[in-house]
């Protein structure tokens, strides 16, 4: 069993103990369990592509700092925790998912760092803005490659201002990753909405930010990812499939595009 799949019976298991409350039911619904499946999806995929290429090309190393989808709660109780230390840990605005170091700082300060997504900004100001890029993952359960529609980076409206403030507070820039079933791309946060104005976006049915991708966005392609099907019944006793993303390989790297990123890297004073 991989450890998305060890991480993923535990929140199982956390809804049905939860659900079996009296009058209480599993934070989010059967919503929620998609919406980690995909989203931890996408940041392992993002997290093993700073690992495995862009510590390489870039000399750089990424650390986890954002509120993230893999920190999967045992109980009602605690998720209701997890949910305050959030917003403790957020004060200075939305926190992007990872923060890139140089190599060689990272090495000096590698046990702080990876200790950055526990603590509250105010305790790590210092070290947050010696980051050279913070990295925003979005996700979307389209295949690029098959589409028949022109895809795009999608950020929600709510999610913008938040980012923002961040970024001001700290001068690091974001990059947002979109994650498609098949391939990343990336683009500057303030490239994804500068210029534009909101639409509705039709699977969220909240106003999002488009922004197209194109050969210069694009990073790398996605091989090997496993579809599983899971089962669960909603709290009116009927049976819901969904399903859940396992695995996936990094290939075709797009070189240029990992070099344009260093341009985004935060310039030293």
């Amino acid at each position: 069993m991989t450890s998305s799949e060890k991480a993923y019976e535990n929140v199982d298991g956390f809804a049905k103990r939860a659900g079996r409350k009296k009058g209480t039911a599993p934070p989010r619904g059967l919503d929620f369990y998609l919406k980690w499946s995909i989203g931890n999806w996408a940041e392992e995929i993002v997290y093993k592509f700073c690992r495995e290429i862009l510590s390489k090309e870039l000399n750089v190393q990424a650390y986890r700092y954002g509120y993230s989808a893999g920190r999967i709660p045992e109980s009602l109780k605690e998720f209701e925790e997890i949910q305050e230390e959030r917003r403790r840990l957020e004060s200075f605005g939305k926190r992007p998912n990872f923060l890139l170091f140089d190599a060689d700082f990272a090495r000096a300060k590698d046990q702080e760092l990876s200790q950055l997504m526990r603590r509250p900004d105010e305790e790590v100001k210092d070290l947050v803005r010696e980051a050279v890029l913070g990295l925003e993952v979005e996700q979307s359960m389209w295949f690029a490659k098959r589409a028949k529609k022109p895809l795009s980076f999608t950020v929600k409206e709510e999610d913008v201002e938040p980012l923002r403030s961040w970024q001001k507070r700290f001068e690091v820039p974001i990059v947002i990753f979109q994650v498609f079933l098949d391939q990343v791309h990336a683009c500057p946060l303030d490239e994804v909405v500068s210029g534009k104005r909101p639409r509705r976006d039709p699977t969220t049915k909240k106003p999002t930010y488009f922004h197209s991708i194109s050969k210069s966005t694009h990073l790398a392609d996605i091989e090997g990812l496993d579809l599983r099907a899971k089962v669960e019944v909603d709290d009116k006793g009927k049976l819901v499939p969904f399903i859940m993303l396992v695995g996936g390989d990094l290939v075709d790297v797009n070189l240029e595009g990992i070099m344009r990123l260093r341009a985004y890297f935060k310039r030293k004073t």
